[in-house]
């Protein structure tokens, strides 16, 4: 354990035994505001506390990011204490303040809605708390396909396309397994060796009830391994009136250019201890066209089926379990050298949960949970499967592979003192993956005819674990808030001796000599830890400022591959493991400053981090590379330890210019460097930001909204690793929605409005044509949804 590793552990453990201010004579109002329709905290919620009696000035102050309040040196009486939000409707409450004690209050504001089920997509630089909010009809309005396209729509967070599903996340230049991704709070891993399934790809965006993004080591209590993480709950099971046996929804959309369409639903019900529900989606889509009228592959077919079932066995304790089951067929994916024949998922956890809001244990959740996918794709459809348009013979490729994850999480929030709050917990998981890749040469056109055959293992028989502890402290010191979070893990790493090739043994390490098996087995302990302090400025503005380590093990592609493409480089080439490869530590620091008014809302935020350790690749010009193919220009390449470092920022910024319109903007802006290669990091999203005006009605019965985005160019590639440069451009989407009552609504609009022809920088490359996969031209989309 190094001597910043030990500082930090001592830092954590000063940090909590800080002891409280003395008591003041007078008195103070405290408590917390939450989301009254998912229960998360809200922080920098304008909270105004005024005497009824006196005429003294009122006082003001802003929730914290766990949605905390505390307002001090009260003189005793009556007062009113007012919560302001924008988005929600705002709450009082009339309080009795004595001397020398403290009142508590409680708020649940409610979100003003378009009369649909809220729903969250947050970004946060804190542990799950909220910094931005996005409700269902804003979910709906995205007309998404994919979960990763959701994530678009944030700022500093974006997502790779490789096909027309399976966007695979990027948060801030971080990417594949840097991103931690938890489903239900389910550690959730891709079965394809190439990403096609990404971690969010198997979890349907009509089920998803909320999205939480952590930029940075800023969610050590969700799990560990990971330098950045996204947090998906799906739809809530107890988000049902007592006592409605039968509710539910339907709807249905098609959109124009991709010929898609979807048909999604859910059933739920609740009596007094019990709650059900159900969730099923339906979607398929075609090719499309870009702007300027080139066809892309892009065939999909979706089929989603969710259940959920809860028991109350008291009034603060529950118990739940789920289970799911996804098929995806024949989906086209042109930024990889094969497409995907099938996906099978399925899914099942067990939990329970604690909540008595008073005394010293305020919680308790407990869960279990088991998934597996399995995974085949080949090269059917592409240029290798015939000879036409393939210097050189034609081949059948394939590629089998699945994934089978247990694991488990216990947490517990404590409250020792009014303004300290503690949460311990541990959690872990076992993932075991497997994947071999059969190949046959065809002889003289004729597949029939016996050619050359040989199968070789990608993963052989891989297992990773990881279990951790963590602890967490958040504390008022006077008007500031702050959290600090410490995590220790131990990491478990290898594979099956017998699936295991000599060849491999002999390629993984060249300069020691060739491997033996025992070298494949990796154990680490790893210890990361944060901190997080929020001040508020005046009534109106709260600065806050973090910092933190956080360290990702190296993952299974990237220690036990046999020759297989990678997800870290453009280039279409064969890379292979390192099964000694050190794990990545990141260290990064954050600072927001932001501002709520009535009308008003403004943040604006940098980060800088430095990754030691970094994963990256170097040539392999001493190895022979598995499939000696014309388009396998480069390579083969190993992957290795070096350094990187990035910073960036985001903005954002909305004015009710009137009471029933509002205008808003935001931006981002990421520079990152690899010194290992002394070139621009793969994978830096250009500048950009958008321009939005919405016109929304008091009452709430319709809306019309524009956007215009605007990319700059980006010239910073990484042309070591294939990556090359992408043109500017600009998009206007148009959408609109319209309640029509008796529990039907509308909604509709065209994205793309100018037919732009434009690549999104982090898009893959076509591995025959050697271009980025370029993004859809203009679409019209209709939906209409009907509520019962």
């Amino acid at each position: 354990m190094d001597r910043y590793v030990v500082f930090a552990c001592i830092s954590f453990i000063a940090f909590a035994l800080i002891p409280a201010a003395a008591a003041q004579p007078s008195g103070a109002v405290t408590g917390r505001v939450t989301n009254g329709e998912t229960g998360r905290p809200l922080p920098s919620v304008n909270v105004i506390v005024e005497s009824t009696g006196d005429g003294a000035q009122p006082r003001g102050t802003s929730t914290g990011p766990q949605g905390r309040f505390a307002v001090d040196g009260l003189a005793p009486g009556r007062y009113v204490v007012r919560a302001r939000f924008v988005g929600f409707a705002s709450r009082s409450r009339e309080v009795e303040v004595s001397a020398a004690e403290s009142v508590g209050v409680r708020f649940a504001l409610a979100p003003r809605t378009v009369g649909l089920d809220a729903v969250e997509v947050t970004a946060a630089l804190t542990v799950s708390e909220t910094a931005e909010q996005l409700r269902k009809a804003d979910i709906q309005e995205a007309n998404p396909r994919d979960g990763g396209e959701l994530l678009r729509t944030m700022s500093g967070v974006s997502a790779v396309r490789r096909g027309p599903v399976g966007l695979d996340p990027v948060v801030r230049g971080l990417r594949s397994g840097q991103v931690g991704v938890y489903v239900d709070g389910m550690r959730t891993f891709p079965a394809g060796p190439a990403r096609m399934d990404s971690p969010l790809s198997h979890t349907g965006p009509s089920t998803m009830q909320s999205i939480e993004v952590a930029k940075g080591p800023y969610a050590l209590t969700w799990g560990g391994g990971q330098l950045s993480a996204i947090r998906v709950e799906t739809n809530d099971l107890f988000n049902v009136a007592r006592g409605e046996r039968l509710s539910g929804q339907l709807q249905t959309g098609y959109d124009s250019n991709f010929g898609s369409y979807d048909v999604t639903g859910t059933v739920s019900g609740r009596s007094d201890a019990f709650a059900y529900r159900v969730d099923g989606a339906y979607r398929t889509g075609n090719d499309y066209e870009t702007g300027d009228g080139t066809s892309v592959p892009a065939d999909f077919l979706n089929r989603e089926l969710r259940a959920k079932v809860g028991y109350k066995l008291g009034d603060n304790q529950r118990l739940t379990a789920g289970g799911g089951y996804q098929r995806q067929d024949d989906v086209d994916y042109p930024g990889r050298l094969l497409n995907a024949q099938f996906f099978k998922t399925g899914r099942a956890r067990l939990g329970y949960e604690y909540a008595s809001g008073t005394g010293l244990v305020r919680s308790v959740e407990a869960k279990a949970y088991g998934y597996q996918t399995l995974h085949t794709m080949n090269n059917e459809g592409k240029v290798t499967y015939a000879s036409e348009n393939f210097p050189g013979p034609p081949l059948r490729v394939a590629v089998n592979a699945d994934i089978t994850t247990l694991g488990g999480r216990v947490v517990t929030q404590l409250a020792p003192s009014q303004d300290l709050r503690l949460k311990v917990g541990a959690d872990g998981y076992r993932a075991h993956r497997d994947a071999e890749r059969p190949f046959q040469v065809v002889k003289n056109g004729d597949p029939t005819t016996p050619g050359f055959y040989e199968s070789k293992q990608i993963w052989p028989g891989v297992v990773t674990a990881d279990a951790g502890v963590f602890a967490q402290a958040t504390r008022l010191l006077g008007p500031v808030e702050a959290t600090g979070t410490v995590r220790a893990d131990m990491v478990w790493a290898g594979a099956d001796e017998e699936q295991v090739t000599d060849v491999y043994l002999d390629i993984a390490k060249p300069g020691n000599g060739a491997l033996d098996a025992d070298a494949l087995d990796r154990r680490e302990f790893n210890v990361s830890g944060a901190l997080m302090l929020t001040a508020p400025l005046s009534e109106a503005w709260t600065l806050s400022a973090g910092g933190g380590t956080a360290v990702r093990s190296a993952g299974a592609l990237e220690r036990y591959a046999d020759r297989f493409p990678s997800n870290k480089a453009q280039t279409s080439a064969e890379f292979i493991g390192n099964p000694r490869l050190d794990p990545e530590r990141s260290w990064q620091a954050d600072l927001e400053l932001e501002a709520r008014y009535d009308r008003v809302s403004f943040a604006v935020g940098g980060f800088a981090r430095r990754i030691s350790n970094y994963i990256t690749l170097q040539d392999a010009p001493d190895v022979e590379p598995m499939l000696p193919l014309p388009i396998f220009a480069e390579g083969p390449f190993r992957y290795a330890n070096g350094t990187a470092t990035f910073y960036g920022g985001e903005m954002s910024a909305s004015v009710a210019v009137l009471r029933s319109l509002t205008a808003s903007v935001s931006g981002s802006y990421l520079w990152g460097k690899n010194l290992e290669t002394d070139q621009p990091a793969l994978g830096v999203a250009p500048l950009s930001g958008d321009i939005g005006v919405r016109y929304e009605p008091p009452q709430g019965r319709f809306y019309i909204e524009g956007t215009l985005g605007g990319v700059t160019e980006q010239d910073r590639v990484a042309s070591v690793l294939g990556e090359t440069p992408t043109e500017g451009y600009v998009t206007l989407d148009l959408r609109g929605g319209l309640a029509v009552g008796r529990g039907i609504s509308v909604e509709g609009g065209v994205t793309n409005l100018t037919d732009a022809d434009y690549v999104n920088h982090l898009n893959a490359k076509n591995p025959y044509s050697g271009t980025p996969i370029p993004e859809t031209g203009r679409i019209f989309f209709a939906g209409v949804n009907y509520a019962f």
